[in-house]
């Protein structure tokens, strides 16, 4: 646990808050579970609003899909990946961004995800992307 909070407290620096009882799933490939102080920081940011946008700055995909979230009229939050991205991998598998989140549901990046109907691109052309916002 002291190792966990080590490294939780080299990434998301030292306003970490009390561990909660409520624990991350983690994919089925890693077999070590998430650092509680981890999973909080992360659910804390997925939970903050009903679309989160995981992003980088240097990245042409994160910019295909905000731009297809704006041309929508969809509003979000854009969060840099680089602080989150040993948690997201432990929860999704995946550290490539964007990554986003509705209303707390992992939904993928641009063109795709975990999921065959995973992606911001497919989803809005499905209208899957504004069902889970309204719900």
């Amino acid at each position: 646990r002291a190792d966990c909070q080590v490294l939780a407290q080299a990434i998301f620096g030292s306003n970490l808050g009390s561990s909660s009882s409520r624990e991350l799933a983690v994919s089925a490939s890693s077999s070590l579970p998430l650092c509680p102080a981890m999973a909080e920081k992360l659910n804390e940011m997925i939970g903050s609003a009903d679309c989160v946008f995981f992003d980088m700055s240097s990245c042409p995909y994160c910019r295909m899909a905000e731009d297809a979230l704006t041309a929508k009229g969809i509003a979000f939050k854009k969060v840099p990946i680089a602080d989150y991205k040993p948690a997201l991998r432990e929860l999704t598998g995946k550290t490539s961004a964007p990554s986003v989140w509705i209303k707390g549901t992992y939904v993928g990046g641009c063109n795709d995800g975990t999921e065959p109907w995973h992606g911001v691109k497919p989803m809005l052309a499905s209208g899957k992307f504004e069902e889970m916002m309204k719900a």
